[in-house]
């Protein structure tokens, strides 16, 4: 964990019930709206996501945090992170990877973030489509 000062806290957050909380400690990147089918089951529409450093998440109550293995032939390193108490889908964490991606619906207001684009519009479902002028990914976000 780091060390937490009150000028290096850059953002807070947490699950519906408070069973887990967390404060992020450095600079997140903007959010990315992920419209694969996976989103579409973990959040009941597209998945918007943030990302930071993993060293760069500290949390203040983790009793509720559960991590899930994703189940998919897609995404076989993939670690889920849901509340146990009330269900909050909160981080999808790549094992291979250094970042971490927040569920900006668990970050508390003001984000002060922005949308900057949507990935995985190959996928998107029947029900709505994207009106807006950002970027469009048939896949994941370029590297």
């Amino acid at each position: 964990m780091a060390a937490i000062s009150d000028n290096s806290v850059k953002a807070g957050g947490g699950c519906l019930c408070g069973a887990v909380r967390y404060m992020i400690l450095g600079d997140l990147r903007g959010i990315i709206n992920c419209h694969c089918s996976k989103c579409r089951r973990f959040h009941g529409n597209f998945g918007a996501y943030t990302s930071v450093n993993e060293d760069h998440l500290d949390f203040v109550e983790k009793r509720g945090l559960k991590w899930f293995k994703s189940i998919t032939d897609e995404t076989p390193n993939v670690h889920r992170g849901f509340c146990i108490e009330c269900g909050s889908s909160l981080f999808w964490h790549p094992k291979d990877q250094e970042e971490i991606y927040i569920a900006a619906g668990s970050l508390d207001d003001p984000t002060n973030l922005q949308t900057i684009g949507h990935v995985w519009i190959s996928q998107i479902s029947d029900y709505y489509e994207i009106h807006d002028d950002l970027p469009k990914h048939e896949k994941g976000w370029p590297k």
